[in-house]
Protein backbone atom coordinates (compact mmCIF):
# COMPACT_ATOMS: atom_id res chain seq x y z
CA UNK A 1 0.00 0.00 0.00
CA UNK A 2 1.49 3.30 -1.24
CA UNK A 3 2.59 5.66 2.00
CA UNK A 4 0.53 8.19 2.72
CA UNK A 5 3.34 10.09 3.08
CA UNK A 6 3.69 10.38 -0.63
CA UNK A 7 2.06 12.93 -3.04
CA UNK A 8 0.88 12.90 -6.63
CA UNK A 9 1.25 16.09 -8.99
CA UNK A 10 -1.78 16.97 -11.05
CA UNK A 11 0.11 16.04 -13.60
CA UNK A 12 0.61 12.47 -11.78
CA UNK A 13 -3.07 11.86 -11.35
CA UNK A 14 -3.95 13.16 -15.06
CA UNK A 15 -1.54 10.99 -16.60
CA UNK A 16 -0.42 8.29 -14.34
CA UNK A 17 2.84 8.53 -13.76
CA UNK A 18 4.56 7.78 -10.41
CA UNK A 19 4.48 9.26 -7.03
CA UNK A 20 6.82 12.77 -5.94
CA UNK A 21 8.14 11.84 -2.42
CA UNK A 22 7.71 14.32 -0.23
CA UNK A 23 10.86 14.65 1.16
CA UNK A 24 12.84 15.25 -2.03
CA UNK A 25 14.65 18.06 -1.27
CA UNK A 26 14.76 19.29 -5.11
CA UNK A 27 11.75 21.85 -5.58
CA UNK A 28 8.23 20.24 -7.20
CA UNK A 29 7.15 22.56 -9.85
CA UNK A 30 4.24 20.14 -10.53
CA UNK A 31 1.78 21.10 -7.38
CA UNK A 32 2.56 17.68 -5.46
CA UNK A 33 -1.30 16.36 -4.07
CA UNK A 34 -1.00 14.94 -1.08
CA UNK A 35 -1.61 11.07 -0.83
CA UNK A 36 -4.78 11.96 1.56
CA UNK A 37 -5.85 14.85 -0.29
CA UNK A 38 -6.01 12.70 -3.83
CA UNK A 39 -7.89 9.99 -1.54
CA UNK A 40 -10.53 13.04 -0.72
CA UNK A 41 -10.45 14.25 -4.29
CA UNK A 42 -11.39 10.57 -5.62
CA UNK A 43 -13.88 9.46 -3.07
CA UNK A 44 -15.44 12.96 -3.88
CA UNK A 45 -15.48 12.63 -7.90
CA UNK A 46 -16.65 9.07 -7.62
CA UNK A 47 -19.99 10.31 -5.48
CA UNK A 48 -20.72 12.95 -7.55
CA UNK A 49 -20.08 11.14 -10.75
CA UNK A 50 -22.96 8.86 -9.63
CA UNK A 51 -25.25 11.20 -8.02
CA UNK A 52 -25.37 12.77 -11.28
CA UNK A 53 -25.48 9.22 -13.07
CA UNK A 54 -28.61 8.05 -11.56
CA UNK A 55 -30.14 11.19 -10.03
CA UNK A 56 -32.88 10.67 -12.98
CA UNK A 57 -33.91 7.69 -11.83
CA UNK A 58 -34.90 8.85 -8.28
CA UNK A 59 -38.58 9.41 -9.12
CA UNK A 60 -39.15 6.15 -11.24
CA UNK A 61 -41.65 3.65 -9.87
CA UNK A 62 -41.23 0.36 -8.58
CA UNK A 63 -41.29 -2.07 -10.95
CA UNK A 64 -41.55 -5.73 -11.53
CA UNK A 65 -39.98 -7.35 -8.62
CA UNK A 66 -40.15 -4.90 -6.31
CA UNK A 67 -43.74 -5.80 -5.81
CA UNK A 68 -42.94 -8.89 -4.10
CA UNK A 69 -39.90 -7.86 -2.84
CA UNK A 70 -41.31 -4.79 -1.09
CA UNK A 71 -44.84 -3.59 -1.64
CA UNK A 72 -46.59 -7.46 -0.73
CA UNK A 73 -44.01 -8.26 1.27
CA UNK A 74 -45.76 -8.35 4.45
CA UNK A 75 -42.57 -8.97 6.91
CA UNK A 76 -40.26 -6.31 5.17
CA UNK A 77 -43.31 -4.02 6.48
CA UNK A 78 -43.01 -4.89 10.26
CA UNK A 79 -40.01 -4.40 12.27
CA UNK A 80 -41.32 -7.30 14.40
CA UNK A 81 -40.57 -9.59 11.79
CA UNK A 82 -37.23 -8.73 11.46
CA UNK A 83 -35.49 -12.15 12.35
CA UNK A 84 -37.79 -13.84 10.15
CA UNK A 85 -36.27 -12.24 7.13
CA UNK A 86 -33.11 -14.26 7.64
CA UNK A 87 -35.44 -17.54 7.59
CA UNK A 88 -37.33 -17.05 4.24
CA UNK A 89 -37.07 -16.85 1.00
CA UNK A 90 -36.40 -13.01 -0.21
CA UNK A 91 -40.09 -13.36 -2.68
CA UNK A 92 -41.86 -14.64 -0.05
CA UNK A 93 -44.74 -13.29 -0.74
CA UNK A 94 -44.52 -13.51 -4.49
CA UNK A 95 -46.27 -16.03 -7.19
CA UNK A 96 -44.82 -19.35 -5.76
CA UNK A 97 -42.06 -19.69 -3.41
CA UNK A 98 -38.69 -18.64 -4.54
CA UNK A 99 -35.06 -19.93 -3.63
CA UNK A 100 -33.13 -16.90 -3.24
CA UNK A 101 -32.10 -16.17 0.71
CA UNK A 102 -30.49 -12.60 0.53
CA UNK A 103 -31.89 -11.30 3.79
CA UNK A 104 -29.77 -8.48 4.64
CA UNK A 105 -31.28 -6.96 0.90
CA UNK A 106 -34.76 -7.52 2.84
CA UNK A 107 -33.29 -5.69 6.25
CA UNK A 108 -32.38 -3.29 3.98
CA UNK A 109 -35.66 -3.02 2.04
CA UNK A 110 -37.55 -2.97 5.68
CA UNK A 111 -35.59 0.28 6.84
CA UNK A 112 -36.53 2.32 3.79
CA UNK A 113 -40.12 1.22 4.62
CA UNK A 114 -40.00 2.32 7.70
CA UNK A 115 -38.01 5.37 6.82
CA UNK A 116 -40.73 6.54 3.84
CA UNK A 117 -44.12 5.97 4.98
CA UNK A 118 -46.42 7.80 7.79
CA UNK A 119 -43.98 8.40 10.50
CA UNK A 120 -46.78 9.60 12.46
CA UNK A 121 -48.69 5.47 11.59
CA UNK A 122 -49.10 3.23 9.15
CA UNK A 123 -49.10 4.13 5.61
CA UNK A 124 -52.20 4.32 3.36
CA UNK A 125 -53.19 1.42 1.46
CA UNK A 126 -54.74 0.96 -1.89
CA UNK A 127 -56.04 -2.62 -2.64
CA UNK A 128 -53.67 -3.83 0.42
CA UNK A 129 -50.81 -2.03 -1.08
CA UNK A 130 -48.95 0.71 1.16
CA UNK A 131 -49.36 4.29 -0.93
CA UNK A 132 -44.93 5.14 -0.16
CA UNK A 133 -42.57 6.94 -2.38
CA UNK A 134 -40.19 5.41 -4.52
CA UNK A 135 -37.33 8.23 -3.49
CA UNK A 136 -35.54 6.77 -0.38
CA UNK A 137 -35.09 3.25 -2.13
CA UNK A 138 -33.39 4.60 -5.37
CA UNK A 139 -31.52 6.85 -3.44
CA UNK A 140 -30.41 3.94 -1.22
CA UNK A 141 -29.77 1.88 -4.31
CA UNK A 142 -26.97 4.78 -5.28
CA UNK A 143 -25.23 5.02 -2.20
CA UNK A 144 -24.73 1.29 -2.33
CA UNK A 145 -23.79 1.67 -5.82
CA UNK A 146 -21.28 4.64 -4.75
CA UNK A 147 -20.09 2.77 -1.45
CA UNK A 148 -18.98 0.01 -4.03
CA UNK A 149 -17.08 2.07 -6.13
CA UNK A 150 -15.20 3.81 -3.64
CA UNK A 151 -14.22 0.32 -2.00
CA UNK A 152 -12.97 -0.61 -5.57
CA UNK A 153 -11.01 2.54 -4.56
CA UNK A 154 -9.62 1.50 -1.46
CA UNK A 155 -8.88 -2.22 -2.83
CA UNK A 156 -7.07 -0.72 -6.12
CA UNK A 157 -4.84 1.67 -3.44
CA UNK A 158 -4.28 -1.68 -1.41
CA UNK A 159 -3.17 -3.45 -4.62
CA UNK A 160 -0.71 -0.65 -5.27
CA UNK A 161 -2.17 0.37 -8.81
CA UNK A 162 -1.07 3.25 -10.22
CA UNK A 163 -2.87 7.12 -9.38
CA UNK A 164 -4.23 7.26 -13.07
CA UNK A 165 -6.01 3.82 -12.17
CA UNK A 166 -7.28 4.29 -9.70
CA UNK A 167 -9.07 7.42 -10.31
CA UNK A 168 -10.06 6.84 -13.60
CA UNK A 169 -11.06 2.74 -13.45
CA UNK A 170 -13.84 3.66 -10.10
CA UNK A 171 -15.28 6.73 -12.42
CA UNK A 172 -15.87 4.99 -15.34
CA UNK A 173 -16.89 1.72 -13.17
CA UNK A 174 -19.77 4.38 -11.10
CA UNK A 175 -21.12 5.56 -14.20
CA UNK A 176 -21.14 2.27 -16.71
CA UNK A 177 -24.97 1.69 -18.25
CA UNK A 178 -24.67 -1.77 -17.51
CA UNK A 179 -25.02 -0.90 -14.00
CA UNK A 180 -28.33 0.18 -14.58
CA UNK A 181 -30.03 -2.72 -14.41
CA UNK A 182 -28.49 -3.33 -10.58
CA UNK A 183 -28.98 0.57 -9.69
CA UNK A 184 -32.07 1.99 -10.92
CA UNK A 185 -34.39 -1.24 -10.31
CA UNK A 186 -34.85 -1.30 -7.00
CA UNK A 187 -35.05 -5.47 -5.82
CA UNK A 188 -31.67 -5.24 -8.38
CA UNK A 189 -29.85 -4.01 -5.22
CA UNK A 190 -28.48 -7.25 -4.34
CA UNK A 191 -25.31 -7.06 -6.92
CA UNK A 192 -24.50 -3.87 -5.16
CA UNK A 193 -24.80 -4.95 -1.73
CA UNK A 194 -22.96 -7.82 -2.04
CA UNK A 195 -19.94 -6.28 -3.72
CA UNK A 196 -19.77 -3.71 -0.69
CA UNK A 197 -18.84 -6.73 1.38
CA UNK A 198 -16.62 -8.54 -0.93
CA UNK A 199 -14.44 -5.40 -2.13
CA UNK A 200 -14.19 -4.54 1.90
CA UNK A 201 -13.39 -8.59 2.84
CA UNK A 202 -10.64 -8.51 0.02
CA UNK A 203 -9.35 -5.26 1.80
CA UNK A 204 -9.30 -6.43 5.05
CA UNK A 205 -8.22 -9.89 4.16
CA UNK A 206 -5.43 -8.64 2.34
CA UNK A 207 -3.89 -6.73 4.86
CA UNK A 208 -0.20 -7.30 6.24
CA UNK A 209 0.31 -4.62 8.40
CA UNK A 210 1.14 -4.71 12.49
CA UNK A 211 1.04 -8.30 13.10
CA UNK A 212 -1.04 -7.41 16.41
CA UNK A 213 -3.59 -5.37 13.86
CA UNK A 214 -3.78 -8.19 11.65
CA UNK A 215 -5.92 -10.98 13.33
CA UNK A 216 -8.42 -8.01 13.70
CA UNK A 217 -8.35 -7.74 9.97
CA UNK A 218 -8.75 -10.69 8.88
CA UNK A 219 -11.76 -11.25 12.00
CA UNK A 220 -13.10 -7.95 9.81
CA UNK A 221 -12.88 -9.81 6.75
CA UNK A 222 -14.43 -13.05 7.29
CA UNK A 223 -17.64 -11.10 8.84
CA UNK A 224 -17.75 -8.95 5.29
CA UNK A 225 -17.63 -12.46 3.43
CA UNK A 226 -20.77 -13.62 5.48
CA UNK A 227 -22.19 -10.42 4.62
CA UNK A 228 -21.92 -10.87 1.36
CA UNK A 229 -23.58 -14.26 1.57
CA UNK A 230 -26.68 -12.58 3.56
CA UNK A 231 -26.70 -10.31 0.34
CA UNK A 232 -26.37 -12.61 -2.68
CA UNK A 233 -25.45 -15.81 -3.41
CA UNK A 234 -22.78 -15.39 -5.99
CA UNK A 235 -20.57 -13.99 -3.19
CA UNK A 236 -19.60 -17.71 -3.09
CA UNK A 237 -16.55 -16.68 -5.79
CA UNK A 238 -14.64 -14.83 -2.33
CA UNK A 239 -12.53 -17.44 -1.37
CA UNK A 240 -11.66 -17.90 -5.17
CA UNK A 241 -10.89 -14.34 -5.58
CA UNK A 242 -8.71 -14.23 -2.21
CA UNK A 243 -6.58 -16.92 -3.40
CA UNK A 244 -6.32 -15.16 -6.68
CA UNK A 245 -5.23 -12.22 -4.86
CA UNK A 246 -2.98 -13.79 -2.42
CA UNK A 247 -0.97 -16.02 -4.89
CA UNK A 248 -0.35 -13.20 -7.63
CA UNK A 249 0.47 -10.37 -5.22
CA UNK A 250 4.22 -9.89 -4.80
CA UNK A 251 5.90 -10.85 -1.16
CA UNK A 252 8.08 -8.23 -0.27
CA UNK A 253 8.88 -10.07 3.46
CA UNK A 254 12.28 -12.03 3.39
CA UNK A 255 10.87 -15.10 4.74
CA UNK A 256 8.47 -15.75 1.59
CA UNK A 257 7.05 -19.28 2.76
CA UNK A 258 5.90 -17.62 5.83
CA UNK A 259 3.92 -14.62 4.78
CA UNK A 260 2.13 -17.10 2.43
CA UNK A 261 1.50 -19.46 5.31
CA UNK A 262 -0.13 -16.02 6.74
CA UNK A 263 -1.79 -15.06 3.72
CA UNK A 264 -3.63 -18.52 3.20
CA UNK A 265 -5.57 -17.95 6.79
CA UNK A 266 -8.13 -16.19 5.83
CA UNK A 267 -8.40 -18.54 2.75
CA UNK A 268 -8.91 -21.47 4.91
CA UNK A 269 -11.55 -19.89 7.17
CA UNK A 270 -13.77 -18.46 4.10
CA UNK A 271 -13.45 -22.18 2.67
CA UNK A 272 -15.39 -23.41 6.10
CA UNK A 273 -17.90 -20.15 5.80
CA UNK A 274 -18.51 -21.33 2.24
CA UNK A 275 -18.76 -25.14 3.49
CA UNK A 276 -21.28 -24.31 6.18
CA UNK A 277 -23.07 -21.76 4.11
CA UNK A 278 -23.58 -24.53 1.23
CA UNK A 279 -24.88 -27.25 3.92
CA UNK A 280 -27.36 -25.00 5.27
CA UNK A 281 -28.56 -23.71 1.78
CA UNK A 282 -28.89 -27.36 1.00
CA UNK A 283 -30.65 -28.11 4.62
CA UNK A 284 -32.69 -25.90 6.70
CA UNK A 285 -32.58 -22.76 4.04
CA UNK A 286 -33.96 -24.16 1.05
CA UNK A 287 -36.88 -22.67 0.62
CA UNK A 288 -38.30 -24.43 -3.26
CA UNK A 289 -36.62 -26.77 -5.84
CA UNK A 290 -34.13 -25.06 -8.44
CA UNK A 291 -35.51 -24.18 -11.16
CA UNK A 292 -35.33 -27.04 -13.98
CA UNK A 293 -33.04 -26.14 -16.82
CA UNK A 294 -33.56 -27.69 -20.12
CA UNK A 295 -31.14 -30.20 -20.37
CA UNK A 296 -28.64 -29.36 -23.19
CA UNK A 297 -25.15 -30.70 -24.62
CA UNK A 298 -22.14 -29.51 -23.56
CA UNK A 299 -21.05 -28.76 -27.06
CA UNK A 300 -24.07 -26.53 -27.21
CA UNK A 301 -23.15 -24.70 -23.62
CA UNK A 302 -19.72 -24.05 -24.75
CA UNK A 303 -21.55 -22.85 -28.14
CA UNK A 304 -23.12 -20.23 -26.24
CA UNK A 305 -21.05 -19.35 -23.51
CA UNK A 306 -18.29 -18.57 -26.50
CA UNK A 307 -20.95 -16.57 -27.87
CA UNK A 308 -22.30 -14.47 -24.74
CA UNK A 309 -18.66 -14.08 -24.02
CA UNK A 310 -18.31 -12.22 -27.17
CA UNK A 311 -21.43 -10.03 -26.34
CA UNK A 312 -20.61 -9.16 -22.92
CA UNK A 313 -16.98 -7.52 -24.46
CA UNK A 314 -19.06 -5.79 -26.87
CA UNK A 315 -21.30 -4.68 -24.46
CA UNK A 316 -18.53 -3.38 -22.29
CA UNK A 317 -17.50 -0.48 -24.63
CA UNK A 318 -20.61 -0.14 -26.45
CA UNK A 319 -23.46 -0.67 -23.86
CA UNK A 320 -26.25 0.27 -26.39
CA UNK A 321 -29.18 -1.10 -26.74
CA UNK A 322 -29.82 -2.24 -22.80
CA UNK A 323 -32.56 -4.82 -21.65
CA UNK A 324 -33.32 -7.47 -19.39
CA UNK A 325 -34.24 -10.20 -21.94
CA UNK A 326 -31.26 -11.03 -23.47
CA UNK A 327 -31.62 -14.46 -25.70
CA UNK A 328 -28.30 -15.64 -27.84
CA UNK A 329 -30.97 -16.93 -30.78
CA UNK A 330 -29.56 -14.07 -33.15
CA UNK A 331 -26.24 -15.22 -32.23
CA UNK A 332 -23.96 -16.48 -34.79
CA UNK A 333 -21.12 -18.92 -35.16
CA UNK A 334 -18.81 -15.92 -36.02
CA UNK A 335 -19.91 -14.62 -32.78
CA UNK A 336 -18.97 -17.76 -31.22
CA UNK A 337 -15.47 -17.76 -33.13
CA UNK A 338 -14.75 -14.40 -32.31
CA UNK A 339 -15.63 -15.30 -28.38
CA UNK A 340 -13.53 -18.03 -28.20
CA UNK A 341 -10.39 -16.27 -29.68
CA UNK A 342 -11.13 -13.43 -27.21
CA UNK A 343 -11.26 -15.95 -24.24
CA UNK A 344 -8.21 -17.75 -25.57
CA UNK A 345 -6.95 -14.13 -25.91
CA UNK A 346 -7.71 -12.90 -22.00
CA UNK A 347 -5.88 -16.22 -20.94
CA UNK A 348 -3.03 -15.53 -22.92
CA UNK A 349 -2.40 -12.40 -21.76
CA UNK A 350 -2.65 -13.43 -17.92
CA UNK A 351 0.22 -15.94 -18.64
CA UNK A 352 2.05 -13.51 -20.60
CA UNK A 353 1.39 -11.14 -17.60
CA UNK A 354 2.72 -13.42 -14.96
CA UNK A 355 6.15 -13.76 -17.21
CA UNK A 356 6.46 -10.59 -17.23
CA UNK A 357 5.92 -9.93 -14.09
CA UNK A 358 3.05 -7.63 -14.65
CA UNK A 359 0.77 -8.87 -11.98
CA UNK A 360 -1.60 -6.32 -11.52
CA UNK A 361 -2.87 -7.06 -15.18
CA UNK A 362 -2.90 -10.55 -14.59
CA UNK A 363 -4.72 -10.33 -11.39
CA UNK A 364 -7.48 -7.91 -13.13
CA UNK A 365 -7.62 -10.38 -16.06
CA UNK A 366 -8.55 -12.90 -13.60
CA UNK A 367 -10.74 -11.18 -11.42
CA UNK A 368 -12.41 -10.79 -14.80
CA UNK A 369 -12.61 -14.39 -15.72
CA UNK A 370 -12.74 -15.95 -12.38
CA UNK A 371 -16.28 -14.12 -11.35
CA UNK A 372 -17.28 -14.34 -15.41
CA UNK A 373 -17.28 -18.10 -14.84
CA UNK A 374 -20.48 -19.04 -12.57
CA UNK A 375 -22.41 -16.95 -14.83
CA UNK A 376 -20.95 -17.96 -18.35
CA UNK A 377 -23.02 -20.31 -19.45
CA UNK A 378 -21.07 -23.57 -18.54
CA UNK A 379 -22.89 -24.39 -16.13
CA UNK A 380 -26.37 -24.59 -16.35
CA UNK A 381 -28.54 -21.26 -15.86
CA UNK A 382 -32.29 -20.13 -16.23
CA UNK A 383 -30.52 -17.56 -18.88
CA UNK A 384 -27.91 -17.14 -21.53
CA UNK A 385 -27.13 -13.51 -20.34
CA UNK A 386 -28.02 -10.79 -17.48
CA UNK A 387 -26.41 -7.45 -17.97
CA UNK A 388 -26.44 -7.39 -14.29
CA UNK A 389 -24.02 -10.26 -13.85
CA UNK A 390 -21.44 -8.28 -14.98
CA UNK A 391 -21.08 -6.58 -12.00
CA UNK A 392 -18.32 -7.65 -10.43
CA UNK A 393 -16.48 -8.89 -13.65
CA UNK A 394 -16.67 -5.14 -15.08
CA UNK A 395 -14.37 -4.07 -12.07
CA UNK A 396 -11.48 -6.50 -12.85
CA UNK A 397 -11.72 -6.04 -16.61
CA UNK A 398 -11.66 -2.09 -16.60
CA UNK A 399 -8.49 -2.24 -13.77
CA UNK A 400 -6.78 -4.62 -16.15
CA UNK A 401 -8.00 -2.32 -19.00
CA UNK A 402 -6.23 1.06 -16.88
CA UNK A 403 -3.48 -0.99 -16.25
CA UNK A 404 -2.75 -1.86 -20.15
CA UNK A 405 -3.39 1.91 -21.06
CA UNK A 406 -0.71 2.66 -18.85
CA UNK A 407 2.47 0.23 -19.94
CA UNK A 408 1.09 0.88 -23.14
CA UNK A 409 1.14 4.99 -23.04
CA UNK A 410 5.21 5.67 -21.94
CA UNK A 411 5.32 8.83 -23.67
CA UNK A 412 3.16 11.96 -21.87
CA UNK A 413 1.64 12.48 -25.22
CA UNK A 414 0.16 9.34 -25.92
CA UNK A 415 -0.73 9.29 -22.47
CA UNK A 416 -2.31 12.45 -22.63
CA UNK A 417 -4.41 11.14 -25.94
CA UNK A 418 -4.99 7.87 -23.99
CA UNK A 419 -6.77 9.85 -21.27
CA UNK A 420 -8.24 11.89 -23.69
CA UNK A 421 -10.02 9.47 -24.87
CA UNK A 422 -11.27 7.47 -21.63
CA UNK A 423 -12.94 10.50 -20.83
CA UNK A 424 -14.98 11.10 -23.45
CA UNK A 425 -16.09 7.42 -22.91
CA UNK A 426 -16.63 8.90 -19.49
CA UNK A 427 -19.17 11.38 -20.57
CA UNK A 428 -20.99 9.16 -23.27
CA UNK A 429 -21.32 6.45 -20.63
CA UNK A 430 -23.12 9.03 -18.27
CA UNK A 431 -25.43 10.02 -21.16
CA UNK A 432 -26.47 6.10 -22.44
CA UNK A 433 -27.02 5.68 -18.50
CA UNK A 434 -29.21 8.95 -17.98
CA UNK A 435 -31.01 7.87 -21.00
CA UNK A 436 -30.99 4.01 -19.68
CA UNK A 437 -32.97 5.45 -16.77
CA UNK A 438 -35.70 6.25 -18.44
CA UNK A 439 -36.98 2.85 -19.35
CA UNK A 440 -37.43 2.02 -15.92
CA UNK A 441 -39.65 5.06 -15.07
CA UNK A 442 -42.71 2.28 -14.46
CA UNK A 443 -43.68 -1.28 -15.72
CA UNK A 444 -45.53 0.24 -18.96
CA UNK A 445 -42.15 1.66 -19.72
CA UNK A 446 -39.83 -0.67 -18.41
CA UNK A 447 -41.76 -3.43 -20.32
CA UNK A 448 -42.51 -1.83 -23.81
CA UNK A 449 -38.70 -0.76 -24.19
CA UNK A 450 -38.19 -4.67 -23.48
CA UNK A 451 -40.14 -5.99 -26.18
CA UNK A 452 -38.96 -3.53 -28.51
CA UNK A 453 -35.47 -5.64 -28.27
CA UNK A 454 -37.12 -8.60 -27.50
CA UNK A 455 -41.00 -8.72 -28.59
CA UNK A 456 -40.62 -12.54 -28.93
CA UNK A 457 -40.61 -13.11 -24.27
CA UNK A 458 -43.99 -14.14 -23.56
CA UNK A 459 -43.32 -13.03 -19.12
CA UNK A 460 -42.48 -9.52 -20.83
CA UNK A 461 -45.81 -9.64 -22.41
CA UNK A 462 -47.41 -10.98 -20.05
CA UNK A 463 -46.42 -8.51 -17.22
CA UNK A 464 -47.15 -5.58 -19.55
CA UNK A 465 -50.64 -7.39 -19.78
CA UNK A 466 -51.27 -7.42 -16.04
CA UNK A 467 -49.96 -3.77 -16.26
CA UNK A 468 -52.42 -2.76 -18.40
CA UNK A 469 -55.13 -4.58 -17.01
CA UNK A 470 -54.68 -3.73 -13.24
CA UNK A 471 -53.04 -0.65 -12.96
CA UNK A 472 -53.75 1.21 -16.57
CA UNK A 473 -57.01 -0.18 -16.78
CA UNK A 474 -56.25 -0.63 -20.29
CA UNK A 475 -58.35 -3.47 -21.28
CA UNK A 476 -57.89 -3.24 -24.89
CA UNK A 477 -53.97 -2.86 -24.56
CA UNK A 478 -54.43 -5.98 -21.30
CA UNK A 479 -55.92 -8.16 -24.11
CA UNK A 480 -53.65 -7.53 -26.92
CA UNK A 481 -50.86 -8.66 -24.75
CA UNK A 482 -52.53 -11.60 -22.81
CA UNK A 483 -53.08 -12.81 -27.02
CA UNK A 484 -49.47 -12.52 -27.73
CA UNK A 485 -48.46 -14.83 -24.44
CA UNK A 486 -50.57 -17.45 -25.98
CA UNK A 487 -49.78 -16.94 -29.31
CA UNK A 488 -46.01 -17.27 -28.41
CA UNK A 489 -46.29 -20.58 -25.84
CA UNK A 490 -47.84 -22.20 -28.55
CA UNK A 491 -44.93 -21.64 -30.64
CA UNK A 492 -42.65 -22.40 -28.48
CA UNK A 493 -44.51 -26.07 -27.23
CA UNK A 494 -44.74 -26.55 -31.17
CA UNK A 495 -41.37 -26.38 -31.60
CA UNK A 496 -40.59 -28.56 -28.36
CA UNK A 497 -43.30 -31.08 -29.06
CA UNK A 498 -44.27 -30.11 -25.71
CA UNK A 499 -48.13 -30.75 -24.61
CA UNK A 500 -48.45 -29.47 -21.21
CA UNK A 501 -49.76 -25.75 -20.43
CA UNK A 502 -47.20 -23.48 -18.89
CA UNK A 503 -48.51 -21.13 -16.21
CA UNK A 504 -48.36 -17.84 -17.61
CA UNK A 505 -50.44 -19.25 -20.56
CA UNK A 506 -52.96 -20.45 -17.83
CA UNK A 507 -53.06 -17.58 -16.27
CA UNK A 508 -53.15 -15.55 -19.30
CA UNK A 509 -56.37 -17.62 -20.52
CA UNK A 510 -58.13 -16.83 -17.36
CA UNK A 511 -57.22 -13.25 -17.57
CA UNK A 512 -58.86 -13.22 -20.77
CA UNK A 513 -61.65 -15.00 -19.81
CA UNK A 514 -62.46 -12.40 -17.33
CA UNK A 515 -61.94 -9.21 -19.73
CA UNK A 516 -64.02 -10.63 -22.21
CA UNK A 517 -66.77 -11.36 -19.57
CA UNK A 518 -66.34 -7.77 -18.52
CA UNK A 519 -67.10 -6.46 -22.19
CA UNK A 520 -70.25 -8.81 -22.46
CA UNK A 521 -68.52 -11.56 -24.82
CA UNK A 522 -69.61 -14.45 -22.75
CA UNK A 523 -69.02 -17.15 -25.70
CA UNK A 524 -65.10 -15.87 -25.83
CA UNK A 525 -64.63 -15.89 -21.97
CA UNK A 526 -66.28 -19.49 -21.78
CA UNK A 527 -63.89 -20.79 -24.07
CA UNK A 528 -60.78 -19.07 -22.45
CA UNK A 529 -62.43 -20.97 -18.89
CA UNK A 530 -62.75 -23.92 -20.15
CA UNK A 531 -58.80 -24.38 -21.56
CA UNK A 532 -58.05 -23.76 -17.67
CA UNK A 533 -60.93 -26.39 -16.41
CA UNK A 534 -59.24 -28.96 -18.80
CA UNK A 535 -55.94 -29.02 -16.77
CA UNK A 536 -55.71 -31.61 -14.24
CA UNK A 537 -56.46 -29.95 -10.69
CA UNK A 538 -53.34 -30.11 -8.19
CA UNK A 539 -52.51 -28.20 -4.82
CA UNK A 540 -50.69 -25.67 -6.87
CA UNK A 541 -53.06 -24.57 -9.46
CA UNK A 542 -56.16 -25.31 -7.52
CA UNK A 543 -56.95 -21.13 -6.85
CA UNK A 544 -56.60 -20.74 -11.03
CA UNK A 545 -58.89 -23.80 -11.53
CA UNK A 546 -61.37 -22.13 -9.02
CA UNK A 547 -61.61 -19.08 -10.62
CA UNK A 548 -61.82 -20.19 -13.87
CA UNK A 549 -64.98 -22.01 -12.47
CA UNK A 550 -65.95 -19.41 -11.13
CA UNK A 551 -65.48 -17.06 -14.08
CA UNK A 552 -67.61 -19.72 -16.40
CA UNK A 553 -70.50 -20.11 -13.83
CA UNK A 554 -70.55 -16.23 -14.46
CA UNK A 555 -70.79 -17.10 -17.97
CA UNK A 556 -73.72 -19.64 -17.52
CA UNK A 557 -75.42 -16.93 -15.77
CA UNK A 558 -74.89 -14.24 -17.85
CA UNK A 559 -76.26 -16.87 -20.40
CA UNK A 560 -79.43 -18.00 -18.38
CA UNK A 561 -78.26 -21.09 -17.62
CA UNK A 562 -78.69 -21.17 -14.30
CA UNK A 563 -78.11 -24.56 -13.02
CA UNK A 564 -74.90 -25.21 -14.80
CA UNK A 565 -73.68 -22.33 -13.06
CA UNK A 566 -74.97 -22.92 -9.98
CA UNK A 567 -72.67 -26.65 -10.27
CA UNK A 568 -69.41 -24.37 -11.46
CA UNK A 569 -69.74 -22.12 -8.50
CA UNK A 570 -70.21 -25.04 -5.98
CA UNK A 571 -66.86 -26.44 -7.79
CA UNK A 572 -64.78 -23.12 -7.41
CA UNK A 573 -65.66 -22.79 -3.63
CA UNK A 574 -64.58 -26.35 -3.28
CA UNK A 575 -61.38 -26.01 -5.05
CA UNK A 576 -60.98 -22.58 -3.03
CA UNK A 577 -62.97 -22.17 0.10
CA UNK A 578 -62.10 -18.15 0.45
CA UNK A 579 -64.34 -17.71 -2.86
CA UNK A 580 -67.67 -18.63 -0.35
CA UNK A 581 -68.09 -15.56 0.64
CA UNK A 582 -67.37 -13.61 -2.98
CA UNK A 583 -69.38 -16.38 -4.61
CA UNK A 584 -72.33 -15.31 -2.12
CA UNK A 585 -71.87 -11.46 -2.46
CA UNK A 586 -71.85 -12.09 -6.20
CA UNK A 587 -75.32 -14.08 -6.00
CA UNK A 588 -76.68 -11.68 -3.54
CA UNK A 589 -76.32 -8.69 -5.57
CA UNK A 590 -78.39 -10.87 -8.63
CA UNK A 591 -81.94 -9.96 -7.76
CA UNK A 592 -80.83 -6.40 -7.36
CA UNK A 593 -79.12 -6.73 -10.39
CA UNK A 594 -82.18 -7.78 -12.40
Amino acid sequence: MVSSSSGYSVRDVVLGGEPTAAANPIPDTRYPIPESMFRCVAVAAIAVAGVITYANAFQNDFVWDDASSVLLHKHVQDPTKFFQLFREDQHAFGRGQGNFYRPLVSVSFMLDFLLSHNRLGQPATTAGIPELGPFLFHLTNTVWHVAATILLFALLTRLRAPALVRFVVPMLYVVHPLHTEAVTYISGRADSMSAVFIFAGLWFSLYEGATNKRALAYFAGMLCFVGGLLCKESATIFPFMLLLFILLTPVEQPDRKKAYLKRLIPFGVSLAILATYAYLRMTVLRFASVAVVPPSSLGHRLLETCQAFALYLKLIFVPTGLHMERTLTDATGWTALAGAVLLLLCIGLIVESIAHDRRRIALGIGWFLLTWLPISGLFPLNAPMAEHWLYMPLAGFLWALGEGVVLLTPRPRTRALAVGIGWAWFVVLIALSVARNQDWRNNETLFRATLAKNPNSARVHYNLAVTYEDILKNLPGAKRHYEDVIEIYKKQKKAAGREAFYDDELEAHNSLGKICLQQGDYADAAEHYRTVLSVGGSEKNAPLIAASAFGLGKCFLAMGDVQRAGELFKRAVVLDPTLKGEIGRFAAALPAAS
